[in-house]
């Protein structure tokens, strides 16, 4: 993307009008350098970010006017626009999950807020304000479909609930267990679309005939047979709605952490954890309404590793977090910034789309980024470039 077509984006989305001394790149640059700081900073900050590496001097309310609607707008633009542009080279071009219209990708982050938001944006018990981000896009094409934020009050589960609509004949919805709820899964396959979801530990599980597998006997079975994964149909929830469970066993030292995390989630509300659920955690235990054929089990573990590399790592919510003393237009400014380090984060991960497409196509395997990261961080020291970075 180069500076004419930020221009375009722009206008087009109502940004600019007239040639402006904010032109649509330095507020780029203005927001790129926001991002980077690492403690909080105000709008005589940015401010004097503008007069010293631009010579343009603004008055603090005329800036803060800018963070509006319209700018809003226009961020999003260019976000959507990056997500297309990066992640379609990468998956598209491979028929991807041809079997689908869109492989819809959901995931939240919740944190505090300043207390002075409370009445817009309500706690959920972490404070008397909060901000959940709802985040939502495309895997398939690199659409951008919704990046929403709500009071932290409302959950994973009331968000699937109210925004069901949105699916699609042909769909797949890939979320992990927060947003969790059958009675979605039956709204998604009554649309004829599909899930994919991992299965909570306290969901119950039966058979054919009502009873409730051994997983104990499923573990043994398949550590003797040396059996990675293997699928079974069976009922879930009180309900029983027919799915395709897959199942493969985790490693000795993630089923010990697992354990210990679920020990001291039940100790801390008087209980002690039951036997059925510590068998069920030597599993990954995903649900599905397709079939084998429309979404075969050896591209169910990669893909859904793909979700977790992707989804929330586009933006930091502390980055977020310090938006919110940054500017007084407090909803318009928190949502720039948070769509500009989301297309910051794309940026970092052009650098390694190749490398992506590699693995995943040819070993069924996804790279970790987490020791690639200092190597590539940005400079908060150094300008930013928004033409030469997309070139």
């Amino acid at each position: 993307m180069c500076n004419d077509e930020l221009r375009l984006l722009a206008i087009e989305t109502g940004f600019c009008y007239r040639e402006s001394k904010l032109s649509p790149e330095v507020f780029f640059d203005l927001l790129f350098y926001a991002s980077s700081l690492s403690l909080n900073s105000s709008l005589e900050h940015l401010v004097s970010h503008l007069y010293d590496f631009h010579g343009i001097e603004i008055r603090k309310q005329s800036l803060d006017e800018r963070f509006a609607e319209k700018t809003v707008d226009f961020v999003k633009a260019v976000l959507s626009r990056l997500i297309r542009a990066r992640f379609s080279d990468t998956l598209i071009s491979e028929g991807f999950c041809a079997e689908f219209n869109h492989v819809r990708i959901k995931d939240s982050t919740t944190f505090k807020a300043p207390d002075n938001l409370a009445d817009n944006y309500g706690g959920n018990g972490g404070g008397a304000a909060g901000i959940t981000i709802q985040y939502e896009f495309d895997l398939k094409t690199g659409e951008f479909l919704d990046m929403t934020m709500t009071e932290a009050s409302r959950n994973d589960q009331t968000d699937a609930s109210e925004t069901s609509e949105n699916i699609t004949e042909n769909d797949l919805v890939l979320r992990d267990m927060g947003y969790f709820s059958i009675s979605v899964f039956q709204k998604t396959n009554g649309k004829k679309a599909f899930f994919l979801s991992r299965l909570p530990s306290n969901v119950s599980v039966y058979d054919e005939n009502g009873n409730e597998p051994d997983f104990k006997k499923l573990e043994n079975l398949m550590s003797k047979n040396r059996i990675e994964q293997m699928e079974k149909q069976v009922l879930i929830g009180e309900k029983k709605m027919p799915v395709r469970l897959m199942l493969g066993l985790v490693p000795e030292s993630v089923y010990r952490q697992r354990i210990r995390r679920k020990n001291e989630e039940e100790k801390r509300k008087g209980r002690k954890t039951k036997e059925r659920t510590k068998q069920r955690l030597r599993f990954n235990l995903f649900v599905t309404n397709a079939d084998g054929k429309k979404l075969p089990i050896n591209k169910i573990i990669p893909l859904y590793r793909f979700r977790w590399q992707v989804e929330l790592n586009f933006y930091g919510k502390h980055t977020i977090m310090k938006s919110c003393s940054k500017v007084g237009s407090v909803k318009q400014g928190i949502t720039n910034l948070l769509y500009n380090t989301a297309s910051h984060k794309i940026i970092y991960y052009k650098l390694f789309s190749q490398s992506i497409r590699f693995e995943f196509f040819s070993h069924s395997r996804v790279l970790a980024f987490s020791g690639m990261r200092s190597t590539y961080a940005f400079s908060s020291a150094s300008r930013f470039n928004f033409e030469s970075a997309l070139a």
